[in-house]
């Protein structure tokens, strides 16, 4: 068996990385945020195994340089269900992708670019697409009929049935290209064999996926690049200090509030005690079950 270590955890372990909530305090150099602001907060690596941080608490600590405030029309639950994907996605495509960011309004004029995103309606998925039409770039897309009409509405141009045979899925991605960029925001072995063969055969390439390599996908092309990396964490780089206020400051609460970001679906999941945390391991059963796609579960402690 392959085993793999994303976030080394120490045991025992406030697990959550993001939340979102009113400000009770700051701190003496934070000017940023006041007590009463209504935010939603991510945490940071070097947090990882902090479980002052962890979300699955009552109170819980938050850094201002990933915290966003919400604005008036924003619901809790919409910067919640958003805010770790949005980082990963805006950071692999314009960070890792080169990608333009687009404008806080409206949308960019079209560039004559085509961006494919594999997986088009799961929580990473979406915000990608949106995020890309927006700046301007031609989006071909995957989806399942289920997920069909969603996904629709993000404003590709083209989207393949991802549940078709692997050979049909390949053709219609060669009708559909060439691709400026390709990001797989699912990662599994089908998915990096259909994207590994569809490079090889138009003379090799590369593509960035969310995912880290998993057993099972074939072996890779000799001109075939799989690429990874932990995207959101890009933004404790300094180099991206002015990119990380746009997005935490400007692009989440104005896109939420305007409608630029499609908040991720959620599925809300009630305490079972009022006042305790006794729901929180039915949550992750229910995660682990397999009973949840395309969607977030939000819990309100």
């Amino acid at each position: 068996m392959t085993r793999f270590e994303l976030h080394p955890l120490k045991y025992p372990a406030n697990l959550g990385s993001s939340f979102a909530g009113e400000v009770v305090s700051v701190g003496s150099n934070v000017t940023s945020l006041r007590a009463g602001d209504r935010v939603v907060t991510l945490r940071g690596s070097d947090k990882v195994t902090d479980s002052r941080f962890g979300a699955h608490q009552k109170y819980a600590l938050a850094e201002a340089e990933w915290s966003s405030k919400l604005l008036s029309n924003t619901s809790f639950e919409s910067g919640a269900v958003t805010i770790l994907n949005l980082t990963t996605v805006v950071a692999a495509l314009s960070i890792h992708l080169g990608l333009d960011r687009p404008p806080l309004s409206g949308s960019a004029q079209p560039n004559g670019k085509k961006i494919l995103v594999y997986g088009g309606s799961n929580p990473s998925g979406h915000l990608a697409i949106k995020y890309a039409v927006s700046a301007g770039y031609t989006v071909i897309t995957t989806s399942s009929p289920l997920n069909h009409n969603f996904v629709q509405s993000l404003g590709p141009t083209y989207i393949i049935d991802h549940t078709a045979s692997a050979e049909k899925i390949e053709t219609e991605l060669h009708q559909q290209g060439p691709y400026f960029a390709i990001l797989d925001t699912i990662g599994l072995p089908p998915v990096t064999n259909i994207t590994a063969n569809y490079l090889f055969s138009i003379g090799g390439g590369g593509h960035n996926s969310l995912t880290p390599s998993l057993p099972g996908a074939d072996p890779l092309p000799e001109n075939v690049e799989r690429r990874f990396a932990s995207y959101g964490w890009a933004f404790e780089d300094p180099a991206q200090a002015e990119f990380g206020r746009w997005l935490f400051e400007e692009y989440l609460p104005k896109g939420l509030e305007s409608g630029l970001i499609v908040p991720t679906r959620a599925q809300v999941v009630e305490q079972v005690v009022e006042g305790r945390l006794g729901n929180v391991q039915h949550a992750l059963d229910l995660m682990a079950g397999g009973t949840v796609s395309g969607r977030k579960l939000v819990m309100y402690l």
